[in-house]
C-alpha cells in the first residue's frame, strides 16, 4: 500500500466569495480504502467533483499517478484511469443490468453519462464482443450481481449501485470514487457494496468512499478523512478518528 494513486495538494474552490474546500490535500494509495467524511456542507462533494473535473479548482494541483489532472471528466477518465458512481444511480432503468454494464465499455469520445445513454439507446454503445461479454459475466459475479438480464427497474437500490461499481469497473480503473454508496441501502444492498469493496481493493486499485453513514465507514475503510467547512479538520486512522476531538466538535458539538 506505497503507491499513491490520488493526491490533492492545496485544492480550493469559492463560488460567490464562499469557500466551498480550502487548501484541501488528500492522498489514496493502492489497495486502500479511504473514507470521506463530514457533515453536510463540509465540501465533500465538492471536493469530489472537482477532483473528477465536473468542477474546476480555483488553486491547487490533482494527480493521479504522475499524470496532473486538468480538462473535462472524459479527458482525466482516459489519461488516468479512474471512474466513478454517483450519489443517485445513473442508470437507464429501461435496459438490463447487462446493457448498463455495457455502457462502461463505450468509447472514451463519450463526454457525459446522458450521452452514453443516448448512444446506447441508438445502438452505437453497444460493443458486445465475446471478450466483453466475458469481462461483464466475470464481473457480475465477483460482485454478486445475479441475473443479467432483469432489467434495472426491477433491482432494489443497493442492486442498482453495485450495477454502476459494475460499470465504473469495466474501464479498469486505478482509482474508484464512491458517492454515498450506502445511502438508502437495505441491510442486503449494504452487506453486497461492503464486498464489493472487498473484492476492488484485491485488485490493487484505490477506492475513495464519501458518505454520510460514519459508523459503517469507519468499520471498513483503511483511514478516515474529516472534512467540516470545506477544510481537512482530521487525516488518520478510522479508531484515531472516531476518538479524536475533532470528531467530538464536528459531529456534536462538543470538544470534550
Amino acid at each position: 500500500m506505497d503507491e499513491i494513486l490520488l493526491s490533492c495538494s492545496n485544492v480550493s474552490k469559492s463560488y460567490g466569495g464562499v469557500a466551498a474546500v480550502r487548501a484541501v490535500g488528500l492522498e489514496l494509495r493502492a489497495g486502500e480504502i479511504l473514507g470521506l467524511i463530514g457533515p453536510n456542507g463540509a465540501g465533500k462533494t465538492t471536493l469530489v467533483d472537482v477532483i473528477t473535473g465536473q468542477q474546476t479548482a480555483d488553486t491547487g494541483v490533482i494527480r493521479i499517478g504522475t499524470v496532473s489532472l486538468t480538462g473535462p471528466p472524459s479527458r482525466r477518465a482516459r489519461l488516468a484511469g479512474f471512474a466513478r458512481t454517483f450519489q443517485h444511480p445513473q442508470l437507464a432503468l429501461d435496459m438490463t443490468v447487462r446493457e448498463n454494464i455495457l455502457i462502461g465499455a463505450v468509447p472514451d469520445r463519450f463526454s457525459s453519462p446522458w450521452r452514453v445513454l443516448a448512444s446506447a439507446f441508438s445502438g452505437a454503445a453497444r460493443p458486445a464482443t465475446p471478450e466483453i461479454d466475458d469481462r461483464i459475466t466475470d464481473l457480475a459475479a465477483e460482485l454478486n450481481i445475479s441475473a443479467l438480464d432483469r432489467m434495472c427497474a426491477d433491482l432494489t437500490l443497493g442492486e442498482q449501485r453495485l450495477v454502476e461499481v459494475a460499470r465504473a469497473l469495466l474501464r479498469g480503473p486505478t482509482v474508484l470514487l464512491l458517492d454515498e454508496p450506502f445511502a438508502g441501502g437495505d441491510p442486503r444492498g449494504v452487506e453486497g457494496m461492503i464486498h464489493a469493496l472487498t473484492r476492488i481493493v484485491e485488485r490493487g486499485c484505490g477506492v475513495l468512499v464519501v458518505d454520510h453513514n460514519v459508523d459503517i465507514v469507519a468499520s471498513l475503510v483503511d483511514r478516515l478523512v474529516l472534512m467540516d467547512q470545506g477544510q481537512v479538520v482530521f487525516d488518520g486512522l478510522p479508531t484515531a478518528a472516531m476518538a479524536s476531538q475533532e470528531m467530538r466538535t464536528v459531529y456534536f458539538g462538543s470538544g470534550t
